[in-house]
């Protein structure tokens, strides 16, 4: 899988978690502040995510900076399925 697939598909799995202006998903947008996921979603967002990429994030992954936008979380998968 590319990274832009990986990117794509972030994007429409991010879209439906989206509280607000999930028809324009942008790599760099904030999780929480321009999307409205809130903590329980962000939870859910990942159990989706480990599901469809079949992967499991590392814990030291799991902090605001780093899961906190559709590009550092692409950035994150394509690195463990592409090395």
């Amino acid at each position: 899988m590319t990274k832009s697939e990986i990117e794509s598909r972030i994007c429409e799995i991010v879209q439906t978690y989206s509280q607000y202006d999930g028809d324009n998903i942008q790599l760099q947008g904030d999780l929480r502040e321009d999307y409205g996921i809130d903590s329980i979603s962000l939870v859910e967002l990942l159990v989706d995510i480990e599901s469809q990429f079949d992967i499991t994030f590392d814990s030291s992954f799991l902090t605001y900076e780093s899961f906190s936008t559709a590009g550092s979380i692409a950035d994150y998968i394509n690195e463990k399925l592409n090395g």
